[in-house]
């Protein structure tokens, strides 16, 4: 009873540390200039309607909040994708980035900002790049074989192979914007990720597609244990293996499409995140997947701030910071494998 009993314990623990260290995330994001008990009566004169100082509170409820909560459940969302992912493929280097799905939202989204959908309506960006998304998963999925038996060296080509034509494919759709500068402009800077400009609309689209697409998730973590396993394995405990790794795989794709589609690329915590997450909690997904939804949410948090806090003269993108603080996970993760360690 006593291991069982410390396990539970350090769950808990880290669960709670990491949402004190979110909390304290957040709060420095809103910025050095309310103290706590300003910021509490601005948000709460906001909420009754109140009169509160137009600067301060417009520049706090409608410009950082925003940010903030994109990032949050975005970063979040990333996180709980990888980990599905990674489950999924049977593979600890699978993510979004990887297997190409980043890659179809973002070309959906640049199709719908080319053609001019995006200004039409909030919505029209999101649903363009889970169409994308979903496309270029069903794909890989098709070139790999893998509706019959999974390979994973063919899942990870075939992802490899549809990320760069798709790349392609975007740098091409750019092209058609070269014509119009603030078109142009807005596209490449969307495609290397930020938060600029961010509102309430774009949260509630991020925060929308995290709820509901993480509650289709949650009650599937035994089934992601399973996963892991072969699939007659996974069949003769009960599960029909194919046809949960779709599913979960197109919760997965929802949940980097409403995310990509309002941050743009963002590199690597699909990657990195569950990998440090199973450090502190173990392979269970029970656990796995609430961890690595804090950590997400704190790490794109905290990479927005370094982006806040660069010099005025230097716009930093959020898909850069990302990349310099997980590629090098990465590069050690890939040293692992080829010395064969287990990942």
């Amino acid at each position: 009873m006593g291991a069982p009993l410390r396990s539970s314990a350090r769950r808990l623990g880290a669960l709670l540390l990491g949402a004190l260290l979110l909390a304290a995330a957040l709060y420095l994001g809103v910025g050095q200039g309310p103290g706590p008990a300003d910021l509490v009566s601005m948000v709460g004169d906001w909420l009754s309607g109140g009169t509160a100082d137009e600067v301060d509170q417009y520049i706090v409820v409608d410009i950082r909040l925003p940010r903030l909560m994109v990032a949050m459940f975005g970063g979040a969302s990333l996180a709980i994708a990888g980990v599905v992912m990674q489950a999924s493929f049977r593979n600890p280097l699978a993510s979004p980035d990887l297997v190409g799905t980043s890659a179809g939202a973002a070309f959906g989204g640049v199709i719908a900002i080319v053609l001019g959908l995006a200004g039409a309506a909030v919505i029209a960006t999101p649903l363009a790049s889970l169409v994308g998304a979903s496309l270029v998963t069903w794909l890989v999925f098709v070139l790999a074989g893998s509706y019959g038996r999974i390979s994973v060296a063919g899942l990870l080509l075939a992802g490899v192979a549809l990320n760069t034509l798709v790349g392609a494919l975007t740098a091409f759709a750019v092209t058609f914007t070269f014509a119009n500068y603030t078109a142009s402009s807005n596209v490449l800077f969307w495609l290397m990720g930020g938060l600029e400009g961010r509102t309430w609309e774009h949260a509630a689209i991020t925060s929308i597609g995290f709820l509901v697409f993480a509650a289709c998730i949650a009650p599937r973590a035994r089934d992601l244990d399973l996963l892991t396993l072969r699939d007659d394995s996974a069949h003769s405990l009960g599960i029909d293996a194919p046809f949960v790794r779709r599913l979960l795989l197109w919760f997965a794709c929802g949940l980097t499409a409403t995310t990509v589609s309002n941050t743009g690329g963002i590199a690597f915590v699909g990657l990195v995140v569950p990998h440090l997450a199973r450090l502190i909690v173990g392979p269970a997904h029970r656990s796995l997947l609430p961890i690595a939804a804090v950590m997400g949410a704190l790490l794109l948090v905290f990479s927005d701030l370094l982006c806040r806090l660069a010099p005025s003269d230097v716009s930093l993108p959020l898909g850069v910071v990302t990349a310099v603080l997980g590629a090098p996970y990465f590069l050690f993760l890939l040293a692992r494998h080829r010395r064969g360690e287990e990942l």
